[in-house]
């Protein structure tokens, strides 16, 4: 089995087994490995592989564009399925991309832009923090997570507190737990307190549109992947139930958007491209005729 990890990465263009990609939105594909039967009446190895992306750049268009999320509400998208898309990325990719280039709604943006800023300091502050004083801890908060860019920000962060959260309750830490609180005593004393963590977990909701605060921006630009592997069956699952998510809302937005650029930003459709037409070169004169 090829091993690869999980993970937001900054934008940058890489290549599908049979297409090149240039998004911007970077959630990394994922790669099925050989020992996951796939079936064969279900979706296909390079489908499961590119949803994610999909999803991420789907949700980021209708979570902060006004006009795309009113016309996706005509047709029964409610602030709900926009949540569990959100959830269901979350799940399959572990973490997943992107970054608007305009932004309608100022506390949308607001939130994206201070998780954006948050994340790099206080993920390296929060790290060497528990690095020497509790290894096992920061191991398991830090695991195939780092700092992103843009939208990917307000997964990355999510995702850091949904491991703190772990720490303080978890059932599945109960052996750890002594241990897992003195790790989160000795980040609260350095500022990552109960409250800051519920004022992140606020500006995420807010910022992934999930929040009665926000409406809609606008969307991002194309983007590219990574991969990564799937190496469960509980990994595919997550997978084909984030397929089955975008499926049923993509093909809604298709049957009832007609405007292209809207299409463009839910990333169903692709910018066309002005191809320059240079002027043939003037014919010679013809030979005078004696």
């Amino acid at each position: 089995m090829v091993s690869a990890s999980v993970a937001f990465v900054p934008s940058r263009a890489a290549a599908l087994p049979s297409q090149s990609a240039t998004w911007s939105l970077s959630v990394r594909e994922v790669d099925v490995s050989s020992e996951i039967e796939i079936d064969g009446e279900g979706p296909s190895r390079q489908v499961l592989a590119e949803v994610p992306g999909r999803a991420l750049r789907f949700l980021s268009a209708a979570g902060k564009n006004r006009q795309i999320r009113a016309l996706l509400r005509e047709r029964g998208y409610t602030d709900e399925d926009h949540r569990e898309g959100w959830e269901l990325l979350h799940r399959a990719s572990g973490f997943g991309t992107g970054e608007p280039d305009e932004v309608e709604d100022a506390e949308v943006g607001k939130a994206v832009a201070e998780l954006d800023a948050w994340d790099e300091p206080y993920f390296r502050f929060i790290r060497a923090a528990l690095l020497r004083r509790h290894p096992a801890q920061e191991k398991f908060v830090f695991d195939n997570l780092t700092a992103q860019a843009g939208a990917a920000a307000v997964v990355s962060v999510k995702t850091l507190l949904d491991r703190l959260d772990a720490l303080e309750k978890s059932p599945k830490r109960k052996a750890t737990r002594k241990e897992d609180h003195a790790a989160l005593e000795t980040i609260a004393k350095r500022g990552i307190t109960k409250e800051e963590r519920s004022r992140l977990r606020q500006l995420v909701d807010i910022a992934s549109g999930g929040g009665a605060a926000a409406e809609e921006g606008e969307g991002a630009e194309d983007g590219g992947a990574e991969r990564a592997v799937i190496d469960s069956q509980e990994h595919l699952e997550a997978l084909r139930a984030l397929h089955a998510w975008y499926r049923e809302w993509s093909e809604t937005a298709r049957a009832f958007i007609k405007r292209r650029d809207f299409l463009v930003r839910l990333g169903l459709a692709h910018r066309k491209m002005k191809v320059k037409v240079k002027p043939s070169p003037a014919a010679p004169p013809a030979p005078d005729v004696l």
